[in-house]
């Protein structure tokens, strides 16, 4: 007589394919290549599910755990005060720049810089992945630079020229900039998750993450109403995760973001920075820069925790962002 097999339903099957502690998903994690508590800290539930093939539920449990364990607890304004006054800024090797940042761009946070094709977004990026290399005492953080490039724009004679405009050996300064290039959104992601686990693999000290351009891809690759949804969420994910690898690696988060019209003064020919209101709120600084005469650049502050709206004008030189002219002739 032949034996009955009892079918087991298809929910049971994935409940015993889940590991049973949250040991078991911090031996996954770890086979995955997040070996420390930080790098798990500063992902999302959702990213964890899509790193370790774990649930939703054991994800959320883990992060919590992880972060007691880290002592992310509240703490006064006097604390955060002192923790602030500690904070690392890069220098953008232009005065005026810098004093309206309040000391340059400021480790912890996400900064953007929006603006028009031109205007000057990769070239501050090229000169903050130089200035980020020099010492403490030099404007710097004396750590390296992760470049993440989505339109291959990365060049590095014009870095190297920087870097002899400014009396630096460019061969050290381009050691010191790793540079990936994305293909799409989810390579964009993907690239930024695996940087976490670069930050504990590799013997380098990265103080600044560049990602140059933001937004070309999720453009791209989301178009029509009906994933404008699916566009958002990734949006906010990647964005959070950003803000959790500047907060957790004290490191500062550059990226550039591009513009489009604005629906409110579409006869005025008015531009604002692209992504909507999903981004808008993730930056703690941001800048709109437009082109001015010859290699004049207008930075203006719209978007900042400690300075209200101000603009001043900064320099794309052939040696790189100055407050003045290059030349007579304006480089």
């Amino acid at each position: 007589m032949e034996k009955r097999v009892k079918a087991v339903p298809q929910e049971e099957k994935e409940i015993k394919k889940q590991p049973k502690t949250l040991d078991d998903v911090r031996k996954k994690l770890d086979n995955a290549g997040f070996r420390t508590p930080e790098s798990i800290a500063v992902c999302s539930p959702d990213e964890l599910t899509k790193i370790a093939h774990i649930s939703i539920g054991e994800a959320e449990q883990l992060l919590e755990k992880i972060r007691d364990e880290l002592s992310i607890i509240p703490k006064t304004a006097e604390e955060l005060y002192d923790e602030e006054r500690k904070r690392g800024k890069i220098t953008t090797n232009s005065v005026e720049l810098d004093t309206m940042l309040n000391g340059g761009v400021w480790t912890k946070e996400i900064t953007e810089f929006a603006g028009s094709y031109s205007a000057g977004k990769t070239q501050l990026c090229f000169q903050l992945s130089i200035t980020t290399q020099l010492p403490l005492e030099d404007g710097g953080l004396d750590g390296e630079v992760f470049f993440l490039d989505t339109e291959g724009t990365f060049s590095p004679q014009r870095v190297a020229e920087m870097a002899v405009g400014q009396g630096l050996e460019p061969r050290k300064f381009l050691k010191g900039i790793t540079v990936a290039r994305a293909f799409d959104s989810n390579h964009q992601m993907d690239i930024v998750r695996k940087f976490i686990t670069m930050m504990e693999k590799e013997e380098k000290k990265y103080k600044l993450l560049i990602i140059d351009s933001f937004a070309t891809h999720f453009r791209s690759d989301y178009t029509g109403k009906n994933r404008l949804m699916a566009r958002q969420q990734n949006i906010m994910q990647h964005a959070s995760t950003l803000a959790n690898i500047a907060q957790m690696f004290d490191m500062a988060v550059v990226v550039t973001n591009q513009v489009m019209a604005s629906i409110d003064d579409l006869a005025d020919g008015a531009t604002q920075p692209a992504l909507g209101l999903a981004w808008a709120h993730r930056p703690q600084t941001r800048l709109f820069l437009r082109k001015s005469r010859g290699s004049g650049r207008i930075a203006r502050l719209f978007d900042s925790p400690r300075y209200p709206e101000k603009e001043v004008v900064f320099y794309v030189t052939e040696g790189g962002i100055s407050d003045k002219p290059y030349s007579e002739d304006e480089w």
